[in-house]
This record gives structure tokens, C-alpha cells and sequence, in this order.
């Protein structure tokens, strides 16, 4: 049931924070692979903390 639920909510995930204008996880995760090999990817949490900090304050962070 637990795994149900999780399965759920990743497809979910994916499907409904590109219709709110939050960026893929997914995608970001192959982004770090393949252009920054050597540095660690973002937690779940600090993307999508740092997506909405981009969305809500006027895009203050750096780009990569």
C-alpha cells in the first residue's frame, strides 16, 4: 500500500508542478549527471525551495 502511494505521488510529482510552473526534479538530477558530475545535486526539498524562491522573489538566485 506504502509503495502504491509513493509510486502515486512521484507520477503525480510529475505531472503536476510543470502545469504550476515548478521546474523537474527529474530533470534537474540528469542536468547535475551530465554538466556537474562532480558537484552533490540539491535535496528534493532545497530544489523545490529554491524553484519557489525563484518564482516568488523575483528570480534573486544564480543560474547555472
Amino acid at each position: 500500500m506504502l509503495r502504491k502511494l509513493k509510486n502515486y505521488y512521484e507520477k503525480a510529482d510529475r505531472f503536476f508542478h510543470p502545469l504550476v510552473g515548478l521546474s523537474s526534479y527529474d530533470k534537474y538530477l540528469e542536468h547535475m549527471k551530465k554538466i556537474h558530475p562532480e558537484k552533490t545535486p540539491k535535496t528534493r526539498g532545497e530544489f523545490f525551495q529554491e524553484c519557489l524562491e525563484k518564482k516568488y522573489n523575483s528570480g534573486s538566485l544564480n543560474k547555472c
